[in-house]
């Protein structure tokens, strides 16, 4: 047995009243545990099982590097209100767990991961613009799936300061007096290459209340979109949730508007 604290990133039905849930530890990496009885309305393990909810259990790892561990006793639970009420907010709270359980092996230690997402979940809870969380996230996880895009320096000089794009071709930005080696290069203006490269470096703590134009913002997530797309290849389910809900909303102010 083990004292395991850890964030709930999600669950499955496990057989009629159980659930698997997916948690990343604090300690010991993401991990699988069984909570038989779970969803029963009496379970005590019920509210600790909640998605993004902060838990420490009474419980067991398992015997091998794989397999299930188990959920015995919740000794404490620290659930957030504004991620469990506003769609939006738990929308990019999922997709920001997923980016992370698809990014690691089970069992890695990953307690920097933890952190960053124990502090973002605080920062979501607050207020804070999601998609900005979210990006931050985005951006960083590009180096543990295996795309690390150079987002410091022009490769050819090392150059750090002055205008820059995104290239595919090289695998991050590079400067101005390169953009004729890279016709198929983003774009990008330079507020959003500026964003794009401090959110590469920045600690979840020094995030605090970050404005940013709406022009800026959908010039950021459409580069990120881009390096998910082409160099990744990976799109959560969330996303696409994401996306269809903007669809919605845009469609709702276009209503408004007419009518």
């Amino acid at each position: 047995m083990a004292i395991i604290r850890g964030i709930v990133l999600y669950t499955r039905q496990y057989k009629d009243n159980d659930l698997l849930v997916r948690i990343l530890t604090e300690t010991y990496g993401m991990r699988t545990f069984l909570a038989r009885g779970a969803k029963k309305a009496t379970s005590k393990l019920s509210a600790g099982t909640q998605p993004y909810t902060i838990i420490t259990f009474d419980g067991a790892l398992p015997k091998r590097e794989t397999g299930l561990g188990y959920m015995n006793e919740v000794q404490d639970i620290k659930a957030y209100s504004r991620l469990i009420e506003d769609i939006e907010v738990n929308a990019y709270a999922a997709l920001i767990a997923s980016l992370i359980d698809a990014s690691f092996e089970e069992g890695e230690k990953i307690t920097r991961w933890y952190n960053q997402l124990y502090v973002a979940l605080q920062k979501l809870d607050e207020g804070l613009d999601p998609q900005i969380i979210a990006n931050i996230f985005e951006i960083q996880l590009l180096v543990p799936l295996g795309v690390a895009p150079n987002l410091r320096a022009d490769p050819i000089t090392g150059q750090v300061d002055g205008k820059f794009d995104y290239s595919e071709k090289y695998n991050g930005i590079i400067s101005e007096q390169h953009f004729n080696l890279d016709d198929q290069r983003l774009m990008l203006d330079q507020k959003t290459v500026f964003y794009l490269r401090q959110f590469s470096v920045i600690d979840m703590r020094q995030v605090h209340d970050i404005k940013m134009s709406a022009i800026t913002k959908r010039g950021l997530q459409r580069v990120i979109d881009y390096i998910y797309e082409k160099q990744v290849g990976l799109k959560p389910r969330a996303k696409s949730f994401i996306e269809q809900m903007h669809s919605w909303q845009n469609t709702l102010v276009n209503f408004r508007r007419n009518k």
